[in-house]
């Protein structure tokens, strides 16, 4: 049975383990100065631990385009996307970041490392 992660704090239990991750590619966006940081938004994630353990379901990810772009292939919108991961910790340092006052905190993303 699934449990519902409302925070991505809450992937810092995962933190270093590899896992499989499904999602559904909704959104892209540029960034104003620098194509490097270029992103993607994965929606309906469903995030699971290898060797198989219990599916976590998340709400949305922001990932880097590059990232999927170094395995390859870039997703398109709307397309269901299955890869294998490692889910890693960040510092917030500016952006939106600041504007939210979310400046200096830790959040959660999960790095691709093959399509599957």
């Amino acid at each position: 049975m699934s449990s519902v992660i409302r925070r991505r704090d809450d992937l810092r239990l995962l933190e270093g383990i590899p896992v499989t991750v499904s999602g559904r590619v909704k959104e892209f966006r540029k960034h104003d100065r620098r194509r490097d940081l270029d992103t993607l938004l994965l929606v309906n994630l469903i995030i699971t631990p290898l060797p198989i353990g219990e599916s976590i379901a998340v709400s949305h990810l922001w990932f880097l385009r590059r990232q999927f772009k170094k395995l390859g292939r870039v997703p398109e919108q709307g397309e269901r996307l299955k890869f294998e991961g490692e889910v890693y910790s960040y510092r917030r340092l500016g952006g939106k970041s600041i504007d939210r006052g979310l400046f200096n905190t830790t959040d959660y993303g999960v790095k691709p490392l093959s399509l599957l």
